[in-house]
């Protein structure tokens, strides 16, 4: 299973994912990414770029929370 950073990188990086989501997602916003998960609303964005499952998305979101929690 890959970290957040891993698709992110996948996706193309921080700034191919604020370009592709046409204003609605900042680079600066991806980056904090890494830290609180992928929101929700921006996994129909990331899933296709990254070629990942809900499913992935959801337990990488769940490492990267359990990460910036403790």
């Amino acid at each position: 299973m890959r970290s957040i950073s891993e698709i992110i990188k996948a996706a193309g990086g921080a700034v191919k994912i604020a370009e592709a989501s046409n204003g609605t997602v900042t680079a600066e916003a991806v980056y904090k990414w890494t830290k609180i998960g992928i929101p929700d609303r921006h996994w129909a964005l990331v899933m296709p770029l990254a070629g990942a499952s809900p499913e992935e998305m959801f337990k990488a979101n769940l490492l990267a929370r359990e990460a910036s929690a403790a």
